[in-house]
């Protein structure tokens, strides 16, 4: 996988985890919530891109 591509999704998840702190700070449980399936949904899609581009290579 190129190089720029996982940088860019490591980018991405960081952000969404800054984003969460941020959040967590000023006490939204539901903004909290939901950055928190963001997050996850993120991660999972990642991996499998991740995945099927190793396998093409």
């Amino acid at each position: 996988m190129p190089v720029t591509l996982r940088t860019t999704l490591c980018e991405i998840r960081d952000g969404l985890r800054a984003m969460r702190k941020t959040v967590a700070a000023r006490g939204h449980i539901e903004a909290i919530q939901g950055l928190d399936a963001l997050i996850g949904v993120a991660e999972a899609e990642a991996v499998q891109a991740i995945r099927r581009i190793d396998l093409k290579t």
